[in-house]
């Protein structure tokens, strides 16, 4: 649309009406006598009212004697009539005469100040008049001088064009159907010779594709996320138009690349699943006691362990340096970029090393036993195998884990409780008094305690409640003498015989007990007991022991005989009662710190009393004793 204004200012209308004189005052009607325009005196003249008073007084006297004769219905008017013309004569008398004279009657008084009035209003008027005329010439020369000049002011009207100049912002209407003139690429898109609105379409386009393309991916460790373009509220629109506007106002070749802009709320919201995955907070390491299983022979056994899990730094995501390596990516043309984000990282307090120096192993033992036969195992000899199994894995059973604070005291019969055969305890060789072996309830428990004694030892443990076996137990090393001093037995019967010990590390322990397959054998098993607790850099705790005496048992006049009256006197012994040899024997532990010795932190003597041979012979006569002694024996897994 096209339109035309005035370059010049709009001249203002000036007042046309009367003046005030005029308005206030009635027009004067002419005398009915000329004046004599002959008169010598020019003044007279001009004025017939000066020259002709005189004549109209007497005239106006004459008529009102002539009216005094008429009748009396007329004479009073006639008078009113004489007294209005003598009035008015002598008003016009009154303005012919150069004084008012103080004598004036109040009429003309007024007359006089009304005709003031007058002048001053006229003088107001005429103040006035000049006022606006001021301002109308002030007016006209400022428009003359913003016009640029005469020639420009003198009723000449300027068209505003359609087409907008360089460096001009086109109108809205017009913007979109301007012609891009010159050579301009914006985005890799030519879009000379296209007009704005052909330019935004084609450009729209390829924005569309640009925007399907956006994939920044945000990474952290093993956490990340796929940010496309609405999810940041990816906009071009604008870039676009200030680009298009650009274009349209260019005179000279351009090449232009559209900046978009993105929502910093949309992309707050969006790395929210990214923040949930990440933990805020440091995740301190933990220690769990877990158990595996073992199979053996179809029957599982449970092993505790310790399963320990890392921590885990906490981390925030610094969104304001996100956005801006977004904003230099976008700027880069980059809509693919694999972006790091910037975090506060804040590390864990309990770390995994802090806990598995709080839960190291200390100490450990591993015994083994037979638990079944072979086809040429005595029947009873295996029994007793089987029997010892089910009582050593009930036992073990009740003390898997065991937990012990500091100054907290362990008892073997308080964990396994009465061992009868009313509570599920089979018959098993037992060590009896020195006297040999006897079936008892919860036989070969003892094997138990003694691991769990030279655990305890090795994990530096000093105030242990412990009595050895009258005789010694072949279990304990595969070594005999190795192991003499270091086993300990036990007996519920009136709770006389325990193994315990005092928790004296000043820290918790943790105590695992568990079977497992032996490698060796497959008809043996193995008992584990290891001491968990807080780690001593570079300490290591060694047993050891000392034979003071040995009393072998090959003393035949000490050999014991027990008469059968069902055997011939011809018979030969049967030996009922394996010999074992006496030791009184002296144990340490000593201390070493990185491989030297520092002291011993413990000793204790043990005293196996001498057992002789007992034969069963015939009762028909008296027979010597055999030539030949027998070499004492143990036999397998026959004590408790």
């Amino acid at each position: 649309m096209t339109t035309t204004v005035p370059t010049g200012a709009v001249r203002p209308q000036i007042d046309t009406e009367p003046s005030a004189f005029a308005r206030t005052y009635p027009e004067r009607k002419p005398f009915s006598v000329q004046p004599d325009r002959s008169a010598e005196n020019p003044f007279e003249a001009a004025n017939g009212t000066l020259r002709f008073s005189s004549e109209r007084r007497a005239v106006e006297r004459e008529t009102t004697a002539q009216a005094a004769t008429r009748s009396g219905t007329a004479a009073p008017r006639s008078a009113s009539a004489s007294r209005a013309s003598s009035t008015h004569s002598a008003s016009g008398t009154k303005r012919a005469s150069s004084s008012g004279g103080s004598n004036q009657p109040p009429k003309k008084r007024k007359r006089r100040i009304s005709k003031k009035k007058k002048r001053r209003l006229l003088l107001a008027g005429a103040f006035l008049l000049f006022a606006v005329l001021v301002l109308v010439g002030t007016i006209l020369l400022l428009n003359y001088f913003a016009c640029g000049g005469r020639e420009r002011c003198q009723g000449e009207t300027t068209a505003v064009s359609d087409t907008p100049k360089p460096g001009e912002t086109p109108a809205a209407a017009t913007l979109d159907e301007t012609v891009i003139g010159s050579d301009v690429t914006i985005d890799g898109v030519q879009v000379q010779n296209l007009t704005v609105a052909e330019a935004r379409r084609k450009l729209n386009d390829s924005i569309a594709r640009t925007r399907n393309s956006v994939a920044i991916m945000v990474t952290y460790e093993e956490h990340y996320i796929t940010l496309h373009a609405d999810d940041i509220g990816l906009d071009f629109s604008e870039s676009l138009e200030d680009a298009l506007l650009l274009a349209a106002q260019s005179d000279a070749p351009q090449t232009l690349k559209l900046a978009p802009t993105f929502s910093s709320e949309a992309l707050r919201t969006a790395l929210q699943p990214l923040n949930e995955q990440i933990p805020s907070h440091a995740v301190n390491a933990t220690a769990e006691i877990k158990f595996k299983t073992n199979k053996i022979d179809d029957v599982k056994y449970y092993q505790p362990y310790w399963e320990f899990t890392p921590g885990t730094n906490g981390a925030r995501i610094d969104s304001d340096a996100l956005e801006r390596q977004i904003t230099d990516a976008l700027n880069a043309g980059d809509y693919t970029a694999d972006l790091t984000p910037t975090v506060a990282v804040s590390e864990p307090e309990v770390t995994i090393e802090m806990l598995q120096s709080q839960y190291h192993l200390l100490g450990s033992y591993t015994t083994n036993y037979r638990f079944k036969g072979s086809s040429s195992t005595d029947p009873a000899v295996a029994e007793n195998c089987m029997n010892r199994d089910i009582n050593i894995t009930k036992a073990v059973g009740m003390m898997q884990v065991v937990e012990l604070a500091p100054g907290k005291s362990f008892s073997f019969n308080k964990k396994t409780g009465e061992r009868s055969e009313k509570k599920g305890w089979a018959l098993a060789n037992a060590v009896y008094q020195g006297s040999g072996y006897r079936k008892e309830p919860g036989g070969g428990v003892c094997q138990i305690s003694t691991t769990m004694f030279n655990a305890v030892l090795r994990a530096g443990i000093t105030n242990i409640t412990r009595r050895g076996h009258s005789i010694p137990s072949d279990y304990v090393t595969d070594h005999f003498e190795d192991g003499l001093g270091f086993d300990a037995t036990v007996d519920y019967k009136d709770n006389h015989i325990d193994f315990g010990f005092k928790n004296d590390t000043g820290n918790t322990i943790y105590m695992f007990v568990y079977i497992t397959q032996n490698k060796s054998s497959n008809r043996r098993k193995n008992i584990n007991v290891e001491i968990y607790g807080v780690e001593q850099p570079g300490v290591e705790y060694r047993c050891r022991n000392e034979i003071l005496e040995h009393t072998p048992a090959d003393d035949q006049s000490k050999y014991e005989y027990e008469v059968d009256k069902s055997m011939l006197s011809s018979a030969k012994p049967v030996l009922i009662r394996n010999p074992h040899d006496g030791y009184k024997v002296k144990t340490y532990v000593d201390k070493y710190v990185n491989g030297s010795f520092v002291k011993t932190i413990r000793t204790e003597e043990t005293v196996y009393k001498v057992i002789y041979p007992k034969y069963k012979i015939g009762s028909a006569e008296v027979t010597a004793a055999p030539v030949n002694t027998p070499k004492p024996t143990t036999p397998d897994d026959d004590e408790e």
